[in-house]
């Protein structure tokens, strides 16, 4: 190695003296010497400085970096205090030639004081004596396969799984194949979905079975603060795999170190980015060796495109929220290795966790888990109060401690028998039933409601509307063979439109429960945002996490504030985002599966766009309810209500004239005013009295429904 330039030489000369005064020999300590020294080489950029040190101690290397002379002898002492003048001479002296020329780098080490040990190699010591630490160098990630995961761990991606083992196993395991049929082997696989999807589970525990050695580039651990080390630290791993192919590097999170280069502030992403692709270019050209980069993102937009062209990331595999039956199959692998009480049945379960992903569940089964024992040590300590004990002085009345020496005491006692109820140690569904309201799964934590717990059997008369909207969700999602037979495409999207309060949220909830698809509820004015181009990201989010969760329900509650009709009198941001909206909406094949439910009550000012054939196509009107169904209304009301007396008189109240123009909503506000009613006459049943005297309260919340009706004639020509 040579060093180039005055700048290196003359760092060269005060590096040495440095290390013989005892300044530890790493960058960062070399730059606090010379800042306090009076050299004009500190007047030098301070990341251009840094990295002259580097190579001067790259270039000095470590033998002359560590020594092995005695600290406690005179001779060493008058030893350093001679190398301390005669670097500073030497200084001087290069100083001095500095102004004729740089001097040759060979005089420089001829010059350079040096302290030869007994090997005859060159040492150093630090000024206490003690040798000088080597420059610690990072310690290289383990490539062995990971053993903490199998494929048996993963359940309900079956699909996912046999494709995988098209572009994983096969071409890592048979290259001979490829190579003869001269057919290129995948160079990169890109699993992208929600957190807690089991993309990173899925990658090691494919790793895992083939037990081919497992290259990990994390981004933490990639991205360095000096110059071109980031890029030294994606080239060092590539090389590792090449020696050690065939293999898996794995890339998790790669949206954190292979940004947008046209987005990027920083450098050393770009610098980054560029590296990977020539990585990746360069990989598989011996095809006896084979390499395969597999990288997870939950945000594959982020990434730069050119990492996901044909040759680098040429095929994405999306895991998304799982259904109903794909999560009743994750609690089976889950739980495969559980002790599980008879009672466990892990359809409920699976009905009763919409929304959860992968790593909730795997939260749930540890919590359950975690509160069975709880029960169990209650119960044991309960066990051992009743052991007799000879506690004496302040013991008696230092309850907490007596109470660690009675526990400690009964695990002692191993002949006494488990406490009662407790013999068997398995989950029982009690555990799951304690735990699952104290769990909120990502969805949520996303800021996406999932309401599952919802039926037709909630929703009194509607039935029209309800047949119509089975007709155009529901079966489209429980049989999609039947309208591909048929010929035809489901309807993309429904509007319903009426006065407040007739139930039009409770019936996408109910649609959304019985076709058992995941449902994302959005109400308009939360999409709104100030800042220019929020709006428009926000309504793309939506879509893009209802395809990861195909089959999807979306709900836009309110659309006249998210859609208004676009003419002179609406702002250039309202107008971006219906214009955005009418995109997604129309969004041709990345529409399949995902079903767009609107309420409104101003059917009038949306704008007309959404409501053409292909978007909202199928305007439903949600009337007042007549006498009758106000009775089916109320009888739903109060179906899970055990201090009802007189059922069949009660519902009679609501088909009276009392309660004519009541809603859905009225009459929720009816059975709360009743229950008012039956608190102060100090009673915890409720009858028909109380149910009489609070409809003589309640006035019907909707006004002159004759706008309505005209706007009927316009928007719902069929009723």
């Amino acid at each position: 190695m040579r060093l180039q330039g005055a700048l290196d030489n003359d760092l060269l000369v005060a590096t040495r003296r440095f290390l013989s005064d005892g300044v530890a020999p790493d960058v960062d300590s070399l730059w606090t010497a010379l800042q306090r020294s009076n050299s004009s080489l500190k007047r030098r950029p301070k990341k251009v400085l840094q990295a002259s040190l580097e190579r001067v101690l790259d270039f000095i290397g470590p033998k002359e970096q560590a020594a092995e002379l005695s600290s406690d002898s005179e001779a060493a002492i008058e030893e350093r205090q001679r190398q301390r003048d005669d670097g500073a001479g030497l200084m001087n002296r290069s100083l001095r030639a500095g102004l004729a020329g740089p001097m040759p780098v060979r005089e420089l080490a001829q010059e350079s004081p040096q302290i030869n040990g007994e090997d005859g190699a060159k040492k150093r010591r630090m000024a206490n004596g003690e040798p000088i630490p080597k420059r610690q160098r990072a310690e290289k990630a383990p490539i062995t396969p990971p053993s903490d995961v199998s494929l048996y761990d993963i359940g309900g991606i079956d699909e996912i799984i046999i494709r995988m083992k098209e572009l994983l196993v096969r071409p890592l395991l048979f290259p001979e194949e490829y190579a003869a049929m001269n057919v290129p082997l995948p160079k990169g696989i890109l699993l992208h979905g929600p957190p807690g999807c089991g993309k990173t589970m899925l990658s090691r525990a494919f790793a895992a079975e083939m037990g081919l050695p497992f290259v990990e580039i994390l981004g933490p651990s990639i991205v360095s603060g000096m110059s071109g080390e980031s890029e030294r630290g994606i080239r060092d791993r590539f090389e590792e795999a090449k020696k050690a192919a065939p293999c898996v590097i794995f890339v998790d999170e790669i949206d954190a170190i292979a940004p947008k280069r046209d987005t990027s502030q920083s450098q050393m992403e770009k610098r980054i980015v560029a590296q990977l692709l020539v990585s990746m270019d360069e990989l598989n050209r011996d095809q006896t060796k084979p390499i395969i980069v597999l990288a997870t993102t939950n945000r594959p937009d982020a990434i730069d495109p050119a990492l996901r062209r044909g040759g680098r990331f040429d095929t994405e595999i999306n895991l998304p929220v799982p259904n109903e039956s794909i999560r009743e199959q994750i609690l089976r692998a889950q739980m495969r290795n559980s002790p599980l009480a008879d009672d466990v049945d892990l359809k409920v379960l699976a009905k009763q966790t919409a929304g959860f992903v992968g790593s909730d569940l795997h939260d749930l089964v540890g919590k359950a888990g975690s509160w069975q024992l709880s029960q169990y040590f209650e119960a044991v300590e309960a066990q051992a109060e009743d052991i007799e004990m000879d506690i004496d002085g302040p013991g008696r009345t230092h309850l907490a401690a007596k109470g660690v020496k009675q526990l400690i005491e009964r695990a002692r006692r191993t002949d006494l028998p488990r406490p009662d109820g407790f013999e068997d140690r398995k989950i029982t569904m009690a555990a799951f039933d304690a735990v699952l309201p104290l769990i909120t799964p990502s969805s949520k934590r996303e800021g996406f409601a999932t309401i599952p717990d919802v039926s037709w059997d909630d929703i009194g008369a509607l039935k029209t509307v309800r047949e119509e909207l089975q007709t155009a969700i529901v079966e489209p999602i429980k049989d999609p063979e039947l309208y591909a037979a048929v010929g035809i495409s489901a309807p993309t999207g429904v509007l319903l439109w009426g006065p407040p309060g007739c139930g039009k949220t409770l019936l996408a909830k109910a649609v959304a429960a019985e076709s058992k698809a995941n449902f994302i509820s959005i109400k308009g004015p939360e999409l709104l945002n100030k800042f220019v181009g929020e709006s428009e990201a926000a309504v793309r989010r939506v879509f893009t996490r209802a395809r990861s969760s195909v089959p999807c329900v979306i709900f836009f509650d309110e659309l006249d504030a998210l859609a208004p009709r676009r003419d002179d009198t609406v702002s250039e941001s309202s107008a971006r985002l219906v214009n955005t909206l009418l995109t997604e909406l129309d969004g041709l094949s990345e529409r399949q599966g995902i079903y767009v439910i609107a309420a409104t009550n101003r059917p009038d000012i949306i704008d007309e766009a959404m409501l053409r054939p292909g978007r909202l196509e199928t305007p439903l009107f949600v009337d007042l309810p007549g006498a009758a169904e106000r009775k089916d209304i109320l009888r739903a009301l109060l179906r899970h209500n055990k201090a009802v007396d007189g059922i069949e008189k009660i519902t009679d109240i609501a088909g009276t004239e009392m309660c004519n123009g009541y809603s859905g909503a009225d009459l929720g506000a009816l059975v709360r005013q009743a229950g008012h009613n039956a608190i102060l006459r100090k009673s915890k049943r409720l009858d028909a009295t109380d149910f009489a005297l609070a409809a003589q309260k309640v006035k019907g919340s909707v006004g002159d429904m004759k706008k309505y009706y005209d706007l009927r004639k316009k928007f719902a020509q069929r009723y």
